[in-house]
C-alpha cells in the first residue's frame, strides 16, 4: 500500500474504533470484568493513542532518509529506505486482548504490511469486535483475522508469513522463536517475567504505595508489566504495607470483592492455580475469594525467596513483600529471575538510578511509579533475554516493521582508473597503516 492509501485506511479505522467505542467496552467488561473506566484508560485510549500517532507521523517516517557517503565513493549519496516485509503474522493475549492485538496491527499497518492477526479465544467478546472493526476497514487479503474458532490456532501457524509478532507467555515464546526459526523470517516476541519493584527511599511513601498498588491490581494484576514483587528497604517494609492496606480500601472500599472497578481472573484455571499458591503461602482465607466471580481481594503480605509466589510470574492481585538492606541485596534476588520485563525503582538519589540502570538487566520501567513507561507513544517497548525481543509503539512500531534497504546513488561523472585492474598506478603499501 503507499502512503496515501495507508492513511486513507487508518483514519477510517479511527472514525470505526470511535463508532465502535460503546461495544469495545462492553467486551472488555464481559471478557475481563473491566470496568468502563479501566477498559477506556487501559486499552482503548492507549490503541487510540497509537493510531492518532501513526497517522500523524506516518509521511515523516516513510520518507527515505539521507546518509553520509566515504570519500572513495565520491560523488554519490546514501539512502535508507523502507518497505514492508510483506505478510506481517500477529498473535495477541488474553489479558489486554483489544489493546495487544491493535497496537501491533496499526504499526505493522502503518508500515505497508498485511496482517494475518490471532486473538485470543479465552476473549471471544473482544475477539469478536475486532474482527468485525478490521473488517469494515480492511478486505480478508489486507487484514485476515483468526481467533473465533478452537481451530484457529493451527491454521494461523500454518499461514504463510514474513513476519511473526507473539506476545505471550516465555514458554509458548519459545514455541514461536522455534516456528520462525523453521520459516526463516524475524521475529518480535514480547515475553512476561518477575517484575521487581525497589522501594529504597521514596520521597513520598503514601505516594509510592498508591502507585505500587494501582499497578499490581490494575486488570486483577493480569498485566505482564505488573510489579510482582516488592524488595523493600527493612525499616520501610511495615510502614509501606499499612499504606498499601490503605491503598486497597480507599481503591475498593471495605469489600473489594463486590467493587466494579476490580476486575476478574480470566477463567477457572487461572483461579484455582493463585489459590493454590495462596494456600500454599498460608494467606488464604475463604472471605478472600470469590469462585462465582472469580475475583480475589487483593493483599499485601511479607515473604522470602524461598515463597511459592516467588517461583513464577504471579498474574493476579497478590503482591509479596521481600525486606532488603542494599542494592546489592535486590540484585542478587532478581538474578534468580533475570531479565524482567520491567523494573521500578522507588527512591531519589540519582546513585542508586545509575546502579539500577548500569547493573541490572530489564526490559523497561519507571523511577517513581509502575506501569506508565508502557503507555508513553514516544518510547520503545519490549523485554530482554527471557522476557523478550525487539521492541515497538510509535515510530518504533514502524521500525520493527519495515525492512531498512540500503541505496547508494552513484554519479558517472567521475570513474577512476585505479579501481579496475590492473590497477595501474595503485601501491597498496601505501595504505599498509590503514
Amino acid at each position: 500500500m503507499d502512503i496515501n492509501h495507508r492513511l486513507e485506511k487508518l483514519k477510517k479505522l479511527r472514525a470505526c474504533m470511535r463508532q465502535a467505542r460503546p461495544q469495545i467496552l462492553q467486551a472488555l467488561e464481559k471478557d475481563l470484568g473491566k470496568s468502563m473506566e479501566e477498559a477506556y484508560l487501559s486499552e482503548y485510549l492507549m490503541a487510540m493513542e497509537e493510531l492518532d500517532y501513526a497517522i500523524h507521523n506516518l509521511p515523516k517516517w516513510t520518507r527515505p532518509k539521507k546518509k553520509p557517503t566515504p570519500y572513495h565513493q565520491f560523488p554519490s549519496k546514501g539512502e535508507i529506505h523502507f518497505r514492508p516485509y510483506g505478510r506481517v503474522a500477529i498473535a495477541s493475549p488474553w489479558n489486554y486482548p483489544f489493546l495487544l492485538a491493535m497496537a501491533p496491527t496499526i504499526g505493522a499497518l502503518g508500515a505497508g504490511n498485511r496482517v494475518v492477526l490471532k486473538t485470543s479465544r479465552k476473549a471471544p467478546a473482544t475477539s469478536q469486535v475486532i474482527h468485525d472493526l478490521l473488517g469494515q476497514v480492511y478486505s480478508s487479503q489486507e487484514v485476515l483475522v483468526y481467533g473465533k474458532d478452537i481451530q484457529d490456532r493451527d491454521r494461523f501457524l500454518n499461514e504463510d508469513m514474513d513476519f511473526l509478532f507473539f506476545t505471550g507467555s516465555t514458554k509458548v515464546g519459545h514455541k514461536m522463536a522455534k516456528l520462525a526459526g523453521e520459516k526463516m523470517i524475524p521475529c518480535v516476541l514480547e515475553l512476561g517475567g518477575k517484575s521487581p519493584v525497589i522501594i529504597t527511599e521514596p520521597k513520598n511513601l503514601k505516594i509510592a504505595a498508591r502507585r505500587i498498588l494501582w499497578g499490581k491490581t490494575l486488570n486483577a494484576g493480569q498485566t505482564c508489566v505488573a510489579p510482582d514483587y516488592c524488595l523493600v528497604k527493612r525499616d520501610l517494609l511495615e510502614p509501606l504495607k499499612r499504606e498499601m492496606n490503605q491503598a486497597i480500601q480507599d481503591f475498593y472500599g471495605p469489600y473489594p470483592l463486590e467493587s466494579p472497578y476490580l476486575a476478574s481472573i480470566v477463567d477457572q484455571d487461572h483461579f484455582d492455580r493463585l489459590l493454590n499458591l495462596a494456600k500454599e503461602e498460608g494467606i488464604y482465607r475463604e472471605e478472600d475469594a470469590s469462585r462465582e466471580n472469580l475475583k480475589f481481594r487483593p493483599q499485601v503480605f511479607e515473604t522470602t525467596p524461598q515463597s511459592p509466589f516467588m517461583q513464577e510470574e504471579i498474574f493476579g492481585p497478590f503482591l509479596p513483600m521481600l525486606p532488603v538492606d542494599s542494592l546489592e541485596d535486590c540484585q542478587k534476588i532478581i538474578q534468580d529471575h533475570k531479565n524482567p520485563l520491567a523494573l521500578y525503582l522507588f527512591s531519589k538519589d540519582q546513585k542508586e538510578v545509575d546502579y539500577v540502570l548500569d547493573e541490572i538487566p530489564f526490559g523497561g520501567g519507571a523511577l517513581n511509579d509502575t506501569l506508565v513507561h508502557l503507555s508513553t507513544v514516544t518510547l520503545p517497548f519490549g523485554g530482554v533475554g527471557q522476557s523478550g525481543m525487539g521492541s515497538y509503539h510509535g515510530k518504533y512500531s514502524f521500525d520493527t516493521f519495515s525492512r531498512k534497504v540500503s541505496f547508494l546513488r552513484k554519479s558517472e561523472a567521475m570513474d577512476p582508473s585505479l579501481r579496475y585492474p590492473p590497477y595501474k598506478g595503485f601501491d597498496p603499501r601505501k595504505f599498509f597503516k590503514k
